[in-house]
């Protein structure tokens, strides 16, 4: 009894250090309208990654524009936008960073402001004093070479493809024609982009694979034509392409930084992200990680119903080789979430994996400090989340892909087969 008393006592220390403090700023200013783009070849401009303007919204506005990112950049729209947040204001458009903060997290606003709050004049018509963006997230389409089982057509060429030829998945992947614009096809949007790219602290490459995505290749020679090698360049990369033309580009500039999205080892891997072969992975990741201009990585581990048992697993996998893991909550689609995992045994789990990373050996130049950090606030949030999502949800979407894909979850991820084995059998498809 006392051994588990103090068991008791030292999880509720480790659970109090880990809670959301309170908000670590009062202010609602956010910089990003000001010297941030996000351009989306799908879905068109947005203020950020973060920001919620739909897809037609964006679209139809940069349509009457005449697809001019410099008229966006200058239109009543942004002029609004940067109005409000000269005036304190809190935006409906901004509620996912609202979230994270009012968690405890740390939002997108606020690593904004860290970095560039105190380099730019704001300027409502103009933005700032150089009359275009620094700070870039580049995003040239759904070109990827994987269907991962919590993205979507939008984001997935082979989804796209799949959706196309596997009537099946319908339910799945939605119905429709994915939109497109023409934004990066036209090279006065190019050359506004990257006017005044040299003054930023980064160019951020997402996809689809940034790395095998032809746009990519042309902003690479861009900056390589016009020797701006300091630029700092960002990669979110699902690590399975190391072609040498690629990494001879990138190995040119002097700052680079990656996000490697990998959320398992073995088997979890190959099914959450098919159909890698996760010997790519154990390959590319040190290749990168590397790199001459490398200055900083880390794995991006999407927590989900489909990997809640291994994360511990994983991040004892990334400490070997060097590597940080930041884990992130998956969102969407919320028949994937952790949530879909029923209480009673996130009840039992949690406070398990908790200790484990409490007494987990870390290896240099990694810290225990940064580990721990990184980690451990997505195991305590989730330790103090209560709600829970039907399995039915889980197993059909499990399931139809299943059935595309000649697979089966009790060959992959037993663990979560015996939690939806009886719906996933009545499901009649």
């Amino acid at each position: 009894m006392e051994r588990n008393h103090q068991h008791h006592e030292k999880l509720k220390k480790i659970v109090k250090l880990y809670q959301p403090k309170e908000k670590a700023s009062m202010s609602n200013f956010c910089v990003a309208p000001f010297l941030h783009m996000y351009v989306h070849k799908n879905e068109g401009p947005r203020v950020c990654c973060m920001s919620t303007e739909t897809a037609f919204q964006n679209m139809k506005l940069f349509k009457e524009l005449g697809s001019d990112l410099k008229k966006l950049w200058s239109s009543d729209y942004y002029k609004d936008l940067r109005r409000s947040f000269l005036k304190n204001e809190r935006l409906d458009i901004c509620d996912k960073c609202w979230q994270i903060e009012d968690s405890g997290g740390k939002s997108d606003r606020q690593r904004f402001n860290e970095t560039y709050r105190d380099v730019i004049v704001p300027n409502v018509a103009t933005g700032n004093q150089y009359d275009a963006p620094l700070d870039l997230d580049i995003r040239p389409g759904n070109l990827c070479n994987l269907a991962c089982r919590m993205c979507g057509p939008v984001s997935s060429s082979q989804i796209e493809k799949e959706r196309n030829n596997k009537k099946i998945l319908n339910p799945v992947w939605g119905y429709g024609s994915i939109p497109r614009t023409e934004v990066y096809d036209k090279e006065y949007n190019i050359d506004f982009l990257l006017s005044q790219a040299d003054k930023g602290d980064r160019i951020k490459f997402l996809g689809g694979e940034p790395t095998i995505m032809p746009e990519v290749d042309k902003f690479l020679d861009t900056l390589i034509e016009r020797e701006w090698f300091h630029v700092p360049l960002h990669f979110t990369t699902n690590c399975t392409n190391n072609t040498k033309r690629f990494i001879d580009k990138i190995t040119k500039f002097t700052s680079l930084s990656f996000n490697y999205s990998v959320d398992g080892i073995g088997p979890i891997l190959e099914y959450i992200r098919h159909p890698v072969k996760s010997e790519a992975i154990n390959k590319n990741v040190p290749l990168y990680d590397n790199l001459p201009g490398n200055r900083y990585s880390e794995i991006s581990f999407t927590y989900q119903a489909y990997n809640f048992f291994h994360l511990i697993d994983f991040i004892n996998w990334s400490n070997s080789i060097g590597v940080y893991t930041r884990p992130e909550i998956l969102r969407w689609p919320e028949s994937l979430s952790y949530k879909s995992i029923p209480l009673q045994i996130r009840e039992k789990r949690l406070p398990l994996y908790m200790k484990m990373l409490e007494n987990m050996e870390v290896k240099e130049p990694l810290t225990k400090k940064e580990v721990l950090e990184k980690a451990m606030p997505v195991l305590v949030g989730m330790h103090d989340d209560k709600e829970e999502y039907p399995l039915i949800e889980l197993a059909r979407r499990t399931k139809l892909l299943d059935i595309a894909r000649n697979q089966h979850i009790k060959d992959y991820i037993p663990e979560v087969r015996d939690i939806i084995e009886k719906e996933y059998n009545d499901i009649a498809i």
